[in-house]
Protein backbone atom coordinates (compact mmCIF):
# COMPACT_ATOMS: atom_id res chain seq x y z
CA UNK A 1 0.00 0.00 0.00
CA UNK A 2 1.52 3.53 -1.00
CA UNK A 3 0.46 6.94 0.35
CA UNK A 4 -1.93 7.64 -2.12
CA UNK A 5 -3.27 3.81 -1.51
CA UNK A 6 -4.31 4.65 1.92
CA UNK A 7 -8.37 4.19 2.09
CA UNK A 8 -8.52 1.14 -0.62
CA UNK A 9 -10.80 -1.52 -0.49
CA UNK A 10 -9.70 -5.61 0.36
CA UNK A 11 -8.85 -7.26 -2.72
CA UNK A 12 -10.71 -9.75 -4.09
CA UNK A 13 -10.96 -12.02 -7.68
CA UNK A 14 -8.03 -12.19 -9.19
CA UNK A 15 -6.80 -8.94 -7.35
CA UNK A 16 -5.95 -11.55 -4.31
CA UNK A 17 -2.95 -12.74 -6.40
CA UNK A 18 -1.17 -9.51 -5.42
CA UNK A 19 0.29 -9.53 -2.34
CA UNK A 20 0.88 -6.14 -2.57
CA UNK A 21 4.57 -5.83 -1.78
CA UNK A 22 6.72 -2.40 -1.54
CA UNK A 23 9.92 -2.94 -2.29
CA UNK A 24 12.57 -0.34 -0.09
CA UNK A 25 9.68 0.59 1.69
CA UNK A 26 9.17 2.20 4.98
CA UNK A 27 6.36 3.25 7.35
CA UNK A 28 5.49 6.09 9.20
CA UNK A 29 4.67 5.84 13.46
CA UNK A 30 2.79 8.35 15.38
CA UNK A 31 1.63 7.95 18.90
CA UNK A 32 1.57 3.97 18.51
CA UNK A 33 -0.70 4.10 15.42
CA UNK A 34 0.64 3.68 11.63
CA UNK A 35 0.39 6.98 9.48
CA UNK A 36 1.69 6.06 6.25
CA UNK A 37 2.95 3.35 4.78
CA UNK A 38 4.95 3.08 0.95
CA UNK A 39 8.05 3.85 -0.54
CA UNK A 40 10.84 4.74 1.40
CA UNK A 41 11.49 8.04 -0.62
CA UNK A 42 7.58 8.95 -0.01
CA UNK A 43 7.57 8.59 3.46
CA UNK A 44 10.68 10.47 4.63
CA UNK A 45 9.39 13.63 2.39
CA UNK A 46 5.94 13.25 4.21
CA UNK A 47 7.02 12.81 7.91
CA UNK A 48 10.25 13.42 9.78
CA UNK A 49 11.43 10.58 12.80
CA UNK A 50 12.45 11.01 16.00
CA UNK A 51 13.54 7.86 16.42
CA UNK A 52 14.26 5.51 13.22
CA UNK A 53 14.29 1.70 13.22
CA UNK A 54 15.97 -0.20 9.79
CA UNK A 55 14.96 -3.31 9.25
CA UNK A 56 16.97 -3.78 5.71
CA UNK A 57 17.29 -6.90 4.37
CA UNK A 58 14.46 -7.97 6.29
CA UNK A 59 10.36 -8.14 5.46
CA UNK A 60 7.98 -5.96 7.75
CA UNK A 61 4.65 -7.90 7.81
CA UNK A 62 1.53 -6.83 9.35
CA UNK A 63 -0.19 -8.74 12.22
CA UNK A 64 -2.09 -11.34 11.34
CA UNK A 65 -6.41 -10.68 11.87
CA UNK A 66 -7.60 -14.25 13.09
CA UNK A 67 -11.42 -13.83 12.45
CA UNK A 68 -12.57 -16.76 14.30
CA UNK A 69 -11.39 -18.04 17.59
CA UNK A 70 -13.30 -19.39 20.57
CA UNK A 71 -10.83 -17.76 22.91
CA UNK A 72 -12.48 -17.84 26.61
CA UNK A 73 -13.37 -21.45 28.21
CA UNK A 74 -12.04 -23.59 30.63
CA UNK A 75 -11.28 -27.74 29.57
CA UNK A 76 -9.55 -29.52 26.85
CA UNK A 77 -11.05 -31.51 23.89
CA UNK A 78 -8.31 -34.31 24.00
CA UNK A 79 -11.38 -36.70 24.57
CA UNK A 80 -13.06 -35.59 21.81
CA UNK A 81 -9.92 -36.37 19.36
CA UNK A 82 -9.79 -39.45 20.86
CA UNK A 83 -13.28 -40.51 19.77
CA UNK A 84 -12.96 -38.53 16.13
CA UNK A 85 -9.83 -41.39 15.83
CA UNK A 86 -12.13 -43.94 16.86
CA UNK A 87 -14.48 -42.92 14.25
CA UNK A 88 -17.01 -40.82 15.98
CA UNK A 89 -18.51 -37.98 14.17
CA UNK A 90 -18.89 -34.58 15.55
CA UNK A 91 -22.54 -34.74 16.31
CA UNK A 92 -22.52 -38.13 17.49
CA UNK A 93 -19.89 -36.43 19.57
CA UNK A 94 -22.05 -33.36 21.00
CA UNK A 95 -25.03 -35.83 21.79
CA UNK A 96 -23.29 -37.95 24.26
CA UNK A 97 -22.65 -35.02 25.85
CA UNK A 98 -18.59 -34.53 24.84
CA UNK A 99 -17.38 -31.52 22.77
CA UNK A 100 -18.76 -28.40 22.87
CA UNK A 101 -21.15 -29.64 26.01
CA UNK A 102 -18.26 -30.80 27.86
CA UNK A 103 -16.38 -27.29 27.97
CA UNK A 104 -19.73 -25.93 28.74
CA UNK A 105 -19.58 -27.54 32.20
CA UNK A 106 -15.95 -26.87 32.40
CA UNK A 107 -16.15 -23.36 31.40
CA UNK A 108 -19.73 -22.54 33.91
CA UNK A 109 -17.75 -24.57 36.99
CA UNK A 110 -14.83 -20.99 36.06
CA UNK A 111 -14.57 -18.35 37.59
CA UNK A 112 -14.02 -14.51 35.94
CA UNK A 113 -10.94 -14.58 36.83
CA UNK A 114 -9.84 -18.12 35.95
CA UNK A 115 -11.16 -17.37 32.41
CA UNK A 116 -9.17 -14.11 31.98
CA UNK A 117 -5.86 -16.26 33.39
CA UNK A 118 -7.09 -18.59 30.30
CA UNK A 119 -7.90 -15.99 27.86
CA UNK A 120 -4.13 -14.61 28.61
CA UNK A 121 -1.70 -17.28 28.03
CA UNK A 122 -3.59 -18.34 24.88
CA UNK A 123 -3.23 -14.50 23.54
CA UNK A 124 0.41 -14.65 24.59
CA UNK A 125 0.88 -18.11 22.04
CA UNK A 126 -1.20 -15.94 19.96
CA UNK A 127 1.31 -12.75 19.32
CA UNK A 128 4.20 -15.00 19.26
CA UNK A 129 3.24 -16.24 16.14
CA UNK A 130 2.06 -12.61 14.78
CA UNK A 131 -1.48 -12.39 15.38
CA UNK A 132 -2.16 -8.93 16.64
CA UNK A 133 -6.23 -8.93 16.39
CA UNK A 134 -8.26 -12.02 17.35
CA UNK A 135 -12.48 -12.15 17.18
CA UNK A 136 -13.75 -13.70 19.91
CA UNK A 137 -16.42 -15.56 20.37
CA UNK A 138 -18.58 -16.64 23.14
CA UNK A 139 -20.40 -19.97 23.48
CA UNK A 140 -19.57 -22.05 26.37
CA UNK A 141 -21.94 -20.79 28.88
CA UNK A 142 -25.24 -21.25 26.99
CA UNK A 143 -27.37 -19.12 29.74
CA UNK A 144 -27.59 -15.68 30.38
CA UNK A 145 -25.32 -15.39 33.11
CA UNK A 146 -22.44 -17.78 31.79
CA UNK A 147 -22.22 -16.34 28.49
CA UNK A 148 -22.07 -12.73 30.19
CA UNK A 149 -19.37 -14.14 32.61
CA UNK A 150 -17.25 -14.94 29.22
CA UNK A 151 -18.47 -11.52 27.29
CA UNK A 152 -17.10 -9.65 30.80
CA UNK A 153 -13.60 -12.08 30.60
CA UNK A 154 -12.96 -11.08 26.75
CA UNK A 155 -13.87 -7.29 27.64
CA UNK A 156 -11.31 -7.54 30.19
CA UNK A 157 -8.79 -9.46 28.34
CA UNK A 158 -8.70 -6.66 25.52
CA UNK A 159 -8.23 -4.31 28.22
CA UNK A 160 -4.94 -6.28 29.71
CA UNK A 161 -3.55 -7.36 26.55
CA UNK A 162 -2.15 -6.25 23.92
CA UNK A 163 -3.70 -8.02 21.24
CA UNK A 164 -6.97 -6.09 19.89
CA UNK A 165 -9.68 -8.26 20.83
CA UNK A 166 -12.92 -7.95 19.37
CA UNK A 167 -15.70 -9.61 20.89
CA UNK A 168 -18.42 -11.66 19.53
CA UNK A 169 -21.97 -13.01 21.54
CA UNK A 170 -22.20 -16.63 20.40
CA UNK A 171 -24.98 -17.68 23.12
CA UNK A 172 -26.31 -20.14 20.04
CA UNK A 173 -23.40 -22.23 19.60
CA UNK A 174 -25.18 -25.34 20.74
CA UNK A 175 -28.39 -26.53 23.06
CA UNK A 176 -27.60 -26.32 26.25
CA UNK A 177 -28.36 -30.23 28.26
CA UNK A 178 -30.99 -28.10 30.50
CA UNK A 179 -32.85 -27.91 27.24
CA UNK A 180 -32.24 -30.68 25.29
CA UNK A 181 -35.11 -31.28 23.12
CA UNK A 182 -36.56 -28.33 23.46
CA UNK A 183 -34.28 -25.55 20.95
CA UNK A 184 -37.14 -23.55 20.53
CA UNK A 185 -37.35 -22.34 24.19
CA UNK A 186 -33.73 -21.98 24.27
CA UNK A 187 -33.78 -19.68 21.49
CA UNK A 188 -36.97 -17.65 23.04
CA UNK A 189 -34.35 -17.13 26.10
CA UNK A 190 -32.09 -16.05 24.08
CA UNK A 191 -33.76 -13.64 21.78
CA UNK A 192 -36.07 -12.49 24.91
CA UNK A 193 -33.10 -12.02 27.63
CA UNK A 194 -29.43 -12.76 26.92
CA UNK A 195 -29.26 -10.84 23.26
CA UNK A 196 -31.11 -7.69 25.29
CA UNK A 197 -28.24 -7.72 27.70
CA UNK A 198 -25.43 -8.70 25.85
CA UNK A 199 -26.23 -5.27 24.16
CA UNK A 200 -27.58 -3.09 27.16
CA UNK A 201 -23.95 -4.27 28.83
CA UNK A 202 -22.06 -3.08 25.38
CA UNK A 203 -20.58 -6.79 25.85
CA UNK A 204 -20.20 -7.47 21.84
CA UNK A 205 -19.82 -5.89 18.68
CA UNK A 206 -21.26 -9.38 16.98
CA UNK A 207 -24.15 -11.52 17.20
CA UNK A 208 -23.27 -15.28 15.77
CA UNK A 209 -25.23 -18.23 15.68
CA UNK A 210 -24.14 -22.49 14.43
CA UNK A 211 -26.46 -23.46 11.64
CA UNK A 212 -26.98 -26.64 11.32
CA UNK A 213 -28.92 -29.75 11.87
CA UNK A 214 -30.18 -31.17 15.03
CA UNK A 215 -28.38 -27.76 16.48
CA UNK A 216 -30.45 -24.58 14.99
CA UNK A 217 -32.78 -24.66 12.00
CA UNK A 218 -32.58 -21.70 9.45
CA UNK A 219 -35.75 -20.01 10.94
CA UNK A 220 -34.04 -20.06 13.67
CA UNK A 221 -30.77 -18.78 12.98
CA UNK A 222 -32.43 -15.94 11.17
CA UNK A 223 -35.03 -14.93 14.52
CA UNK A 224 -31.74 -14.53 16.54
CA UNK A 225 -29.25 -12.70 13.86
CA UNK A 226 -32.65 -10.30 13.39
CA UNK A 227 -33.11 -9.98 17.01
CA UNK A 228 -29.24 -9.45 17.46
CA UNK A 229 -29.31 -6.65 14.28
CA UNK A 230 -32.26 -5.05 15.97
CA UNK A 231 -30.29 -4.41 19.42
CA UNK A 232 -26.96 -3.02 17.08
CA UNK A 233 -25.14 -6.57 16.82
CA UNK A 234 -23.81 -7.34 14.08
CA UNK A 235 -24.69 -10.48 12.52
CA UNK A 236 -22.05 -13.53 11.29
CA UNK A 237 -23.20 -17.08 11.26
CA UNK A 238 -21.57 -20.14 11.26
CA UNK A 239 -22.68 -21.91 8.31
CA UNK A 240 -23.47 -25.38 6.28
CA UNK A 241 -20.12 -26.75 7.85
CA UNK A 242 -21.85 -30.60 7.91
CA UNK A 243 -24.49 -30.46 5.99
CA UNK A 244 -26.02 -28.43 2.89
CA UNK A 245 -28.87 -26.85 5.18
CA UNK A 246 -29.11 -23.27 3.54
CA UNK A 247 -26.92 -20.88 6.12
CA UNK A 248 -24.86 -19.15 3.24
CA UNK A 249 -28.28 -18.07 1.73
CA UNK A 250 -29.27 -17.08 5.44
CA UNK A 251 -25.97 -15.07 5.34
CA UNK A 252 -27.00 -13.25 2.66
CA UNK A 253 -30.80 -12.65 3.44
CA UNK A 254 -29.84 -10.97 6.64
CA UNK A 255 -27.07 -9.24 5.30
CA UNK A 256 -24.10 -11.04 7.77
CA UNK A 257 -20.92 -9.16 7.74
CA UNK A 258 -19.35 -12.90 7.10
CA UNK A 259 -20.24 -16.18 7.31
CA UNK A 260 -17.72 -18.79 8.15
CA UNK A 261 -17.07 -23.09 7.60
CA UNK A 262 -18.85 -23.24 4.44
CA UNK A 263 -18.08 -27.01 3.72
CA UNK A 264 -21.89 -27.95 1.81
CA UNK A 265 -22.60 -24.46 1.03
CA UNK A 266 -24.25 -24.50 -2.55
CA UNK A 267 -23.38 -22.52 -5.68
CA UNK A 268 -26.41 -20.26 -5.28
CA UNK A 269 -26.02 -19.42 -1.21
CA UNK A 270 -22.28 -18.19 -2.37
CA UNK A 271 -23.32 -16.80 -5.51
CA UNK A 272 -25.61 -14.66 -2.93
CA UNK A 273 -23.26 -13.67 -0.46
CA UNK A 274 -20.62 -12.15 -3.08
CA UNK A 275 -23.71 -10.44 -4.29
CA UNK A 276 -24.52 -8.85 -0.79
CA UNK A 277 -20.59 -8.74 0.15
CA UNK A 278 -20.70 -10.82 3.59
CA UNK A 279 -16.84 -12.29 3.84
CA UNK A 280 -16.69 -16.00 3.11
CA UNK A 281 -14.11 -17.34 6.74
CA UNK A 282 -13.21 -20.70 5.84
CA UNK A 283 -10.99 -22.86 8.63
CA UNK A 284 -9.45 -25.78 6.81
CA UNK A 285 -7.85 -26.91 9.83
CA UNK A 286 -11.29 -27.91 11.70
CA UNK A 287 -12.11 -29.52 8.62
CA UNK A 288 -8.90 -31.52 9.10
CA UNK A 289 -9.08 -31.79 13.05
CA UNK A 290 -12.83 -33.19 12.99
CA UNK A 291 -11.34 -35.28 9.75
CA UNK A 292 -14.53 -34.30 7.77
CA UNK A 293 -12.87 -35.64 4.20
CA UNK A 294 -14.14 -32.13 2.35
CA UNK A 295 -13.17 -28.44 2.32
CA UNK A 296 -14.67 -25.68 1.37
CA UNK A 297 -14.97 -25.05 -2.41
CA UNK A 298 -12.49 -21.17 -1.76
CA UNK A 299 -12.04 -21.24 -5.72
CA UNK A 300 -15.12 -20.91 -6.41
CA UNK A 301 -15.48 -18.15 -3.83
CA UNK A 302 -12.84 -16.28 -5.37
CA UNK A 303 -14.04 -16.88 -8.44
CA UNK A 304 -17.38 -15.36 -7.66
Amino acid sequence: MTLAEGGQKPRTGKQMRELGIVRDGAIAIREGRIVAAGKTQEVTKAFRAEYVISAKGKLVLPGFVDPHTHLVFAGSLEDEFQMLVEGASRMEILSSGGGTLKIVKETRRAGTEKLVDLGLERLDSMLAHGTTTVEAKSGYGLSTIDELKILEATRRLNRLHCVNVVSTFMGAHAVPPEYNGNSAEYVNLLIGETIPQVAEKGLAEFCDVFCERRIFSLEQSKRILVKGKAHGLKPKIHADEMSMLGGAEIAADVGAVSAEHLLFSSVEGIKAMAEKGVIAVLLPAAAFNLMMGRYADARLMIDC
